[in-house]
């Protein structure tokens, strides 16, 4: 994959990676092993780090980023943090309205 190809260029101009490391586990997996898997991801160069609200490893994956930052491994704006939210009646019940504009 040629550099030209490895970043998707969003409507205001910024790149994010095109290849994301998924941070889905099965339930019988401890959610520890998402926060050291996430950094073992960050120190193995991926800059975008997939997650979702029914993936309940927001907390993990947030530690993991944290730590990577704290020690110098990335800065905060070298990572793109993405989530999802299924439609639903009551949707996610930690996002609010304003989030989406």
């Amino acid at each position: 994959m040629n550099s030209k190809h490895q970043y998707v260029e969003l409507n205001d101009g910024h790149f994010i990676p095109a290849l994301g490391f998924g941070t889905v586990k099965p339930q019988e997996i401890p959610k520890s092993k998402t926060t050291e898997s996430t950094k073992i991801a960050i120190e193995a160069s991926f800059r975008h780090i997939d997650c979702a609200y029914a993936y309940q490893v927001e907390e993990e994956v947030g530690l993991a980023i944290r730590s990577k930052i704290a020690d110098g491994t990335v800065k905060r704006e070298d990572i793109f943090y993405t989530s999802k939210d299924w439609p639903s009646p009551s949707g996610c019940p930690t996002l609010t309205a304003g989030s989406w504009r």
